[in-house]
């Protein structure tokens, strides 16, 4: 089915369509983190879509480019929106060696530690975005995560 169209309504039976995973080329952090886990033998097709890049596709699972610059979305086989924290145990779900970090961390109830940490990173990252924006700079501070 073409990830355009795709909804949680459409989506059919779980599992039918791939992860799709929203991340910024822009950010050497991220691209190389995300180059990590492209070079790992998913256990699911996942789609990955480039922020940075003019041809993402946001609009459609109702993310603008501002959200998906504060925060890391995944949309999943249900078509699902997670972001935040749980995007990143959604996607690692996926990825050997990850899935069983994933386990981890929701047996111990870590997932609120993580989403704390997350934030502080994003909201980190965000900053150093907003950067050298001219006059966007302002706005872009304004809506931080």
């Amino acid at each position: 089915m073409n990830r355009e169209i795709r909804s949680a309504a459409s989506a059919g039976t779980e599992g039918d369509d791939p992860l799709v995973v929203f991340y910024d080329g822009s950010c050497p952090l991220c691209r190389r983190e995300i180059n990590h886990y492209m070079g790992l033998n998913a256990l699911k097709t996942i789609d990955w879509q480039d922020i940075s890049a003019e041809n993402h596709t946001l609009s459609p699972f109702g993310i603008s480019r501002e959200q998906a610059m504060q925060r890391f979305h995944v949309i999943d086989e249900r078509g699902t929106k997670v972001s935040g924290a749980r995007a990143f145990l959604t996607l690692w779900r996926h990825l050997p060696g990850y899935r069983y970090l994933t386990r981890l961390v929701e047996y111990l109830h870590l997932t609120p530690v993580l989403e704390v940490v997350y934030r502080r990173f994003a909201h980190y990252r965000y900053r150093r975005s907003c950067r050298g924006r001219g006059k966007e700079q302002d706005q872009c501070l304004r809506q931080q995560p």
